[in-house]
This record gives structure tokens, C-alpha cells and sequence, in this order.
């Protein structure tokens, strides 16, 4: 061992902090000098799939005002507020901060109205059904840091730890009859889990701060967000919020985060106190209402829909045309551009991102829904303008 690395033991001392790994896929010698948490937090803020977040829906499409929050924002927050608890505790942050920044990976497009629009397409395609019965982010986002997620010109897949998988596939789960979290089943099959039922609680208590963090970042931020956007006004928020929680983000998650620290200190489960889950129950409630449903935030939906199912049903036509793009004398771009670029895109995906991944089993639907799901809004958009707008010929 490195004489400037330290054992998570001495780093983490809480006798419930999470300091061993259960491995990784592929074995992989120890780091010098970092911890394998901490390698997991390098794997993904390098990963192509991590960077596009910053270009993804958190609530509101492609945001123009800099100040509303993408997905990429969201993750930070996680992290960072997860971080925070896991070190008051004595845990381990790395971890901590390794789900955080991973657990929204698996989201495509368009946020959770992107999730219904692929729901869709499974729904319109058998074929896909036994692979996926639903799109969820948080399973899928397994598939995408196992698979498909990629450090700059190395092969798909992360090969993270077995803690940071099983934080990803187990972050979802709106259940507010309780205010705590016991950790889940150490001795899950990660790679079985289709559903978020089967995926059941995380086996950690790094992920049981990252699945509760995750609720109380999204609700006080939507809420700035919305204000931000004047999507509501101040005097909209129920005065018991404003009283009890704080006015800001900065205050609703301070208020939250202290409480959650003296709740749990040194106990073996997450839980914040029975007020405060009432309450963040009442705001996400708020948020449902005023927020997520309003004009402004769904008003594209039907157009974003549409994007999505003429993506999938054009690109999955060119790749069944092409036979995977093992055609000979697939045509090159043209000077006008005649050739969408996303054609390339999806080449480029077939042939050398995912070189050797895809097995003859693989349908080509599946192909293509990888490929739309990894997609940002704004690429979504470009492509279904190149493909369908027409261009000037002369």
C-alpha cells in the first residue's frame, strides 16, 4: 500500500460504514493510492454517459436560462448533500458520492416523460418485453454503467463496484409510510432485476442517504426552479413550508440534512423525523400538482412524444436496411448533408462504440432503444430535424 493511502477503516469509523467491496464484474488489482470507491467516482464523471446529463431534462426541456437545473445539476446535488450525511455519520463518502453522481445515469431524454415514451415503444415491441418490462431509469441505468457507458476511446462498460450497482438499481422507491430506511438484501442477483420492485432496498446504508437524499434534492430545487422560470410565485408555497422548512433550496435541504444526522446518528438505518417526512411528502405532493403537471412543463410533452417513436421507427428502419451497417458501400455524407449525421452517429454506435457487444440475439430493436435512451434533448431534436426537415438543394 501506498504510504499516502489510507485504509477506509481509519477514513470511514462507523461500524456500519460500508469499507470492504463485494468486486467487481471483472477483477481489477487495487489503485496506489485510491480507494475502490473513489476509483468509481473517476470512472463516472469520465464517462461519456455521465457528460451528457448536463444537456438532459431535469423537469423543464433544454432549459435557456442557465440558472434552472439539468440533470447534470440534480446528480451534484446528491452527491454532494449525500456526502455531507455519510461523513456527520462516520460512513463512507466515497460511495456515497459515487451513487449520488451515478443514479440518474440510466435516464434518457426528456426525464420521466422520456421514461413513458420508451414504456411505449416496449409496450409496441414484444420483442423487447422479456428484456424490459417497463423503462425505469434506475434499472436501466445498470444496464448503461455495465454495458454501454464508456470512457473516451476505451470499451463500453465501467466495471464499477458491487455497492455502487446495487445504490443505482435500488435509488427509486416513493414510499412515505415510513420515514426510514433499513438496508436490503446483501446477496441480491444484480444482473436478474427488471423491475424496481425486484430491486428492492439498497444494501447499504450509503444508499439508503442517496435514495432519500434524492427525493429531498429534487423537491426543494424543482420549487427554486419553478420560481426561477415564474412558473409559480412565492406566495403559491404554503406557508408551512416556508415556516418549517425554509424559504430557499439551500434552506429546505439544510433543514432536511440536520435532520436526517440527528435522526440516525449512530443507529444502523436512514430515516429523517415523522414531521419533516410529512412535510416532504406535502411538497413533492405540491410539486405534482403546480410543478410537474403544469402548462409549462408539459406543454411540449405531445411534440417530445412524437420525437422520440419517428427516432425509433426511422433508425431502427435504416438499421435493419443496412443489416447493422454490414452493407457494402453504406453511402457517405454529401456536401447538402443528404445523409442525416445521426445515421453516422448510430453507425459509429454499432460498429465501434458497441463493437462485439451486441450478440446475434440482440433484436435490433434493443440496439436502437440503447441508442435513443443514451441520447440528450438537444440531439433528439437535431436528428429528427435532419431526418425529417428537408434541406435546401441548390
Amino acid at each position: 500500500m501506498s504510504d499516502f493511502k489510507r485504509s477506509e477503516r481509519e477514513l470511514f469509523p462507523s461500524q456500519y460504514a460500508t469499507v470492504t467491496t463485494r468486486g467487481r464484474v471483472r477483477p481489477q488489482a487495487p489503485d496506489l493510492f485510491r480507494t475502490d470507491f473513489q476509483r468509481d467516482v473517476h470512472r463516472i464523471i469520465y464517462s461519456q454517459s455521465f457528460r451528457r446529463l448536463r444537456h438532459k431534462t431535469q423537469v423543464f426541456y433544454f432549459p435557456q436560462n442557465d440558472h434552472v437545473s439539468t440533470r447534470m445539476d440534480h446528480v451534484r446535488f446528491v452527491a454532494s448533500a449525500a456526502r455531507t450525511v455519510s461523513r456527520c455519520l462516520g460512513l463512507n463518502e466515497d460511495l456515497a458520492e459515487a451513487i449520488g453522481l451515478a443514479h440518474d445515469i440510466g435516464h434518457p431524454p426528456f426525464g420521466h416523460q422520456g421514461e413513458e415514451f420508451l414504456t411505449k415503444i416496449l409496450d409496441e415491441h414484444p420483442i423487447l418485453k422479456p428484456l424490459m418490462p417497463k423503462f425505469s431509469h434506475e434499472v436501466y441505468g445498470l444496464r448503461v454503467v455495465d454495458h454501454i457507458a464508456k470512457r473516451d476511446r476505451e470499451k463500453p462498460g465501467l466495471n464499477l463496484t458491487w455497492e455502487v450497482r446495487d445504490g443505482i438499481v435500488t435509488h427509486c422507491g416513493e414510499d412515505f409510510k415510513t420515514c426510514r430506511l433499513t438496508v436490503g438484501n446483501m446477496t441480491k442477483n444484480l444482473e436478474n432485476i427488471k423491475t424496481q420492485e425486484q430491486a428492492g432496498n439498497p444494501s447499504t446504508l450509503e444508499g439508503c442517504i442517496v435514495r432519500l437524499i434524492d427525493k429531498i434534492a429534487y423537491a426543494g430545487k424543482d420549487v427554486e426552479d419553478a420560481l426561477e422560470a415564474k412558473i409559480i410565485r412565492e406566495d403559491d408555497v404554503p406557508s408551512s413550508f416556508r415556516g418549517k422548512l425554509g424559504t430557499t433550496n439551500g434552506q429546505i435541504i439544510g433543514t432536511f440534512v440536520e435532520d436526517m444526522i440527528k435522526n440516525i446518528s449512530g443507529h444502523d438505518y436512514i430515516a429523517i423525523s415523522p414531521e419533516l417526512g410529512k412535510l416532504l411528502h406535502e411538497l413533492i405532493e405540491f410539486n405534482n400538482k403546480y410543478i410537474y403537471h403544469s402548462l409549462e412543463a408539459e406543454e411540449s410533452k405531445v411534440q417530445a412524444g412524437k420525437t422520440i417513436q419517428y427516432l425509433f421507427d426511422d433508425l431502427l428502419q435504416e438499421l435493419k436496411k443496412t443489416d447493422k451497417f454490414r452493407t457494402q458501400g453504406y453511402p457517405s455524407p454529401t456536401k447538402n448533408g443528404s445523409i442525416p449525421s445521426v445515421y453516422r452517429v448510430l453507425q459509429d454506435f454499432v460498429t465501434k462504440d458497441m463493437k462485439d457487444f451486441y450478440t446475434s440475439d440482440d433484436p435490433d430493436e434493443l440496439i436502437v432503444l440503447d441508442f435513443i435512451a443514451g441520447m440528450t434533448d438537444s440531439f433528439a431534436m437535431r436528428s429528427v430535424g435532419e431526418i425529417f426537415i428537408p434541406k435546401s438543394t441548390v
